[in-house]
């Protein structure tokens, strides 16, 4: 192992047998070699064992911890306790990274003084690629940028310190986790620089956990972990409120009509998310970031707002037909 470990890359997997090979020959393959490659076998079933065995044997950069099932916020605490980097970064086991992203985003930090360095990554499908920004919106602060931004933590060096000494660890909500820790980080950093490059490939894969075909109870740790990030900031006494509300705002008025929508069980989470905003930010139509959305974004905000299924159930299906032109 090298002396200096400048990244420290933690990678949860279950069942990646398809995928992990890809993905960690894309991270062995980077120009930066002051590296070690933490693997989190959470309990896999198929060959994702052998693979990783093969893996260790063939390169000393790479350690693989076995445990047992707890979903993937449980397997990166585990790599943030063993990690030994001066930065840490999160990458999924079915994705993979451009082969001088750790060496950008690291000399950036360097140059800026930075604590935390977010990139720009490529969205793809089965039939599509497209670039993505990381921070689309940009302020005079960018502190707020990020809080408002993409909560994945896979595009991202993250000082290892800052993880460890706050005690910065997902929760074990099974989807969602991000959302918890991930804006919060923001409040403990100095300084935070943003590389407008495209550096992460981030696949969205059918039947992957965010994209269920059935309803799973664990889509309902949106509010939980909403509840811990509010609590994280309380904490900090960071002045963050318009911030969170934004959060509040994307997380359940925007994306309730795809996270619970789908599903005949979702239908009920409509008038409880509604109460939710209308109890904690019942001026949120005010709120700045929400002003600069799209008027599709408002529209689906306030008609979600609204309660009224018989309005909402064809919205919904509409956009589907529009997202899949």
């Amino acid at each position: 192992m090298l002396s200096m470990i400048k990244v420290s890359v933690i990678v949860p997997v279950y069942n990646g047998e398809k995928y992990i090979k890809s993905c960690l020959d894309s991270i062995i393959g980077n120009d930066l070699k002051e590296i070690e490659i933490i693997v989190i076998n959470d309990g896999s079933t198929d060959s994702t064992s052998k693979i990783l065995k093969e893996y260790k044997t063939k390169y000393d950069i790479i350690e693989v911890i076995k445990k047992e099932n707890e979903g993937q916020g449980s397997a990166r605490n585990i790599g943030i306790d063993l990690a030994k980097g001066e930065f840490i970064t999160f990458v999924d086991a079915d994705d993979e990274i451009h082969n001088n992203m750790l060496s950008k985003m690291y000399n950036k930090l360097q140059q800026e003084q930075a604590d935390i360095c977010v990139c720009d990554y490529f969205e793809i499908t089965n039939t599509n690629k497209v670039v993505k920004k990381a921070i689309p919106q940009k302020t005079e602060d960018i502190k707020k940028d990020y809080i408002v931004s993409v909560a994945g933590p896979c595009n991202k060096l993250i000082k290892t310190e800052i993880l460890k000494k706050n005690n910065l660890y997902f929760p074990k909500t099974g989807i969602y986790e991000d959302i918890a820790i991930i804006p919060l980080i923001a409040t403990y950093a100095n300084n935070i620089t943003y590389l407008e490059e495209p550096m992460y490939y981030y696949y969205i894969r059918q039947g992957s956990t965010m994209r269920q075909t059935q309803f799973n109870e664990k889509l309902l740790s949106i509010y939980n972990v909403l509840e811990i990030l509010e609590n994280g900031f309380k904490q900090t006494k960071a002045q963050y409120e318009e911030e969170l509300e934004f959060i509040y705002i994307k997380h359940l008025l925007y994306a309730g009509n795809g996270r619970f929508l789908e599903y005949k069980e979702g239908k009920q989470e409509v008038k409880k998310i509604a109460n939710i905003i209308k109890l904690k930010y019942p001026n949120w139509r005010k709120n700045r970031y929400y002003k600069k959305q799209s008027k599709l974004f408002k529209l689906n905000c306030n008609i979600f707002y609204s309660k009224c299924l018989f309005i909402i159930l064809p919205f919904q299906k509409l956009k589907n037909i529009i997202r899949k032109l």
